[in-house]
């Protein structure tokens, strides 16, 4: 059992499609939580009209506020929405935008990220967080917990550029990229493993450019459960997902636990 962060620099295409992409294609129990502090498009696309303000990460927060880790974490079921159309897939609504954020600030990624890596045990489901792009107020004590980063890049110089500065910002804060792994998004000028070479961080895999279905995940398109599963994306996504749940083993959860004292320590 493990938790997946899934970020990207400036340019980068939406870690909010891929991480739901990734979650409607696991390979067994997921929770998807969106902690882009900047506001997240997950309920939007997914749940439009169907979540109200007692569920969701501010709401957890809030009850929590004097709650040791522990019970912190037995009452994070009660703040997740599942969801219907997809059995074994659970969403924890995000802020609505950036104001809502100031809570997070001060304490409250740091409560969430030592729930986060206990979800995997007690709550028996994997975790994948959609972090939003990297800036100084990003989630970074939920970052430094993750098994493994996937850090979202297009395959065009513009996007390669913003992807190593987003490279350098998580070797600052994880001390180095060692869990850091690259997911390509749709086509450009450089091959993935051109890419891969350019940033010296790890190809994950590729997913196609698929605009129809990231409408219906961060959009709320209407469409069918059966229909975005035969999508482009979501076929790519099922490959991704084996090959990425496979690959966690025990070196990643060893440097994980690396990682996560390191960040304590500041």
């Amino acid at each position: 059992m493990t938790v997946i962060a899934v970020t990207g620099g400036k340019a980068a295409p939406g870690a909010t499609t891929a991480a739901l992409a990734l979650g409607l294609s696991w390979p067994c129990p997921v929770l998807l939580v969106d902690a882009d502090p900047c506001g997240g498009d997950m309920v939007p696309g997914m749940l439009p009209g169907r979540v109200d303000t007692e569920r969701g990460l501010l709401s957890w927060l809030v009850v929590t506020r004097r709650l040791a880790v522990l019970e912190a974490a037995r009452v994070l079921a009660e703040h997740v929405v599942a969801l219907p159309e997809a059995p074994g897939v659970w969403l924890m609504p995000g802020v609505q935008h950036g104001g809502q954020a100031a809570p997070l600030a001060s304490g409250g990624w740091e409560r969430l990220a030592r729930v986060l890596e206990r979800e995997p045990t007690a709550g028996r489901r994997d975790v994948i967080v959609d972090t939003g792009r990297l800036s100084s107020g990003a989630c970074w004590p939920v970052l430094a917990v993750a098994d493994q980063v996937l850090l979202t890049v297009r395959p065009t110089a513009r996007c390669v550029q913003g992807a190593r500065a987003a490279a350098d910002q998580l070797r600052e804060h994880l001390g180095d990229l060692g869990l850091v792994a690259l997911l390509v998004v749709g086509t450009g000028e450089y091959s993935a493993k051109d890419v891969s070479t350019q940033l010296g961080v790890r190809l994950a895999g590729v997913l196609p450019q698929d605009r129809a279905a990231a409408a219906v995940l961060t959009e709320g398109a209407a469409t069918g459960m059966r229909s975005l599963q035969r999508s482009r994306l979501l076929r790519g996504a099922a490959g991704l997902a084996v090959r990425v749940e496979a690959g966690l083993g025990a070196g990643a959860g060893a440097g994980n636990a690396l990682v996560a004292s390191r960040w304590r320590k500041k």
